[in-house]
């Protein structure tokens, strides 16, 4: 039986601000570079705009240093993290490194169409992986089932661009047909993981997690109302959203669905926002289980994107890491209040004889 390196589980003691700081940043900036800088082009007034796309680019560097950070430092730990399985973390270790180095070069510039699509790959294979991986564990399964819905989610996506470009390439309906079938398909397996991750969330507390998660769904149900009133007298606000919610889901038009690949985005943001706010010093839960769902969340399942691959691919290593966390063992938040609250048994007159 293998036994777990001293040094792991420590690991998510002092790794947890950095999760948690990494997840509140790439909240934020999906929020400017999204949904609010994209959208304000010919909306707002130039200086506006302007501002807007320096906030947005600023936060998508910090961001991207900070998840490089965490990849690296999550390599480094896996590495000797004994109790996980070592082809598992082997397999994930390397092709991390590979999917940093495909992502690195967009700090710069855009990438390429292979380079996107070699990167979407691979990231939805390491995605896969560590999904099936973690979800044997029982603090870390919904992360795990997150995980791998996002990463088929991935695949389809790919494979719905791929042959929606080709019907218009060779003008033909059929193809075109088959895609949309892909990207109902990929939109579908997303909402399920959204919907996953919410009633996880709806567990670890009364107020702080039902409350929430079921607020953040009614507000992104309002928000993506919002955007499909638009009209010629909209408010600047409705306009935004009109603009960025159908491009931000990135898919060619699905059956019927299409409203809810437009849903999920708001969705999506908002529950990473609650699954961040379930951390507190008096709850045994494992910042990695809670920074990891909100940085799958906040990845889309659209893995072309480099900073959407390194979301996931952070997101993947530290859940690996989080069966590795005392906190994240097979014990219910039930048992811990008990644990807590429960008094010392005082021994009986035969024990004490």
């Amino acid at each position: 039986m293998e036994t777990e390196s001293p040094g792991s589980r420590t690991t998510i003691g002092w790794a947890g601000s950095a999760l948690i700081l990494t997840g509140v940043v790439a909240l934020v900036a999906k929020i400017a570079g999204v949904i609010v800088a994209p959208g304000s082009r010919g909306i707002l007034s130039g200086r506006v705009v302007s501002a807007l796309d320096v906030v947005s680019g600023a936060l998508a560097y910090t961001l991207t240093a900070l998840l490089v950070a965490l990849v690296c430092a999550a390599s480094f730990e896996l590495a000797r993290a004994r109790n996980v399985n070592v082809l598992a973390r082997g397999t994930v270790v390397a092709v991390s490194g590979l999917i940093v180095a495909l992502a690195s070069p967009a700090v710069i510039e855009r990438l390429g169409m292979l380079p996107s699509l070699a990167l979407a790959v691979i990231t939805s294979l390491v995605a896969l992986l560590a999904g099936i991986v973690v979800i044997r564990s029982p603090e870390t399964r919904a992360v795990g089932g997150v995980l791998t819905l996002l990463a088929i989610c991935g695949l389809l996506r790919i494979v719905a661009w791929e042959t929606s470009a080709v019907s218009f390439e060779r003008a033909s309906h059929r193809l075109h047909e088959i895609a949309r079938g892909f990207s109902t398909a990929a939109v579908t397996l997303q909402a399920i993981a959204v919907l996953l991750a919410a009633a996880w969330i709806g567990t670890r507390s009364k107020w702080r997690g039902r409350l929430l998660s079921n607020l953040s769904v009614l507000l992104a149900f309002g928000i993506t109302w919002l955007a499909a009133r638009a009209s010629d007298q909209a408010s600047s606000i409705e306009a935004i959203l009109h603009a960025t919610l159908p491009r931000a889901a990135g898919l060619p038009a699905p059956y019927v669905v299409g409203s809810i690949g437009a849903f999920l985005v708001p969705a999506s943001i908002l529950l990473a926002g609650v699954a961040l706010l379930q951390r507190s010093p008096s709850r045994s839960q494992s910042p990695a289980v809670l920074a990891s769902l909100a940085l799958a969340l906040l990845s889309h399942g659209a893995f072309d994107v480099p900073l959407h691959a390194l979301l996931v691919t952070a997101s993947a290593q530290w859940a690996m890491l989080a069966m590795t966390d005392d906190r994240a063992l097979s014990i219910s938040p039930a048992q811990r209040r008990n644990e807590r609250v429960a008094p010392p048994r005082a021994p009986s007159t035969t024990e004490s004889a």
